[in-house]
Formats: C-alpha cells, structure tokens, sequence
C-alpha cells in the first residue's frame, strides 16, 4: 500500500471576523478577529472560565 503526498490547499488556514458568544446575556468571546496562516504558532492564555475552549471550538468549527 502506498500514498501520495498532497499539495497544501492553501496559506490561509483560519479567518474569522467579529466572532461573538454569549452565555446567558453575558458576553464569553466578544467581537474577536483573526487570521491564522499555516505554520503560525499561536497561545490563548487567560484564567479559568474565561472562554479559551469556547474560542477555539468556535475557531475550528
């Protein structure tokens, strides 16, 4: 068995524009804007409860 190796589809990896989340009224992720490149390193630091999970399940669908 052998595969092929395939071409990148693209530079442009992730962008999101004025992302929102809201949790019963109150604001998780507000108004958040980005564009991720392929081979871009990125951190998402912040205290517990702040929202970095529920951003990046946003980010990655």
């Amino acid at each position: 068995m052998s595969a092929q190796d395939a071409s990148p589809s693209g530079k442009l990896v992730i962008e999101a524009e004025d992302i929102s989340k809201y949790y019963g009224g109150s604001p998780v992720v507000a108004d958040v804007s980005t564009r991720i490149a392929r081979g871009d390193k990125i951190g998402i630091v912040g205290p517990n409860g702040a929202g970095k999970t529920t951003l990046v399940n946003m980010l990655t669908g």
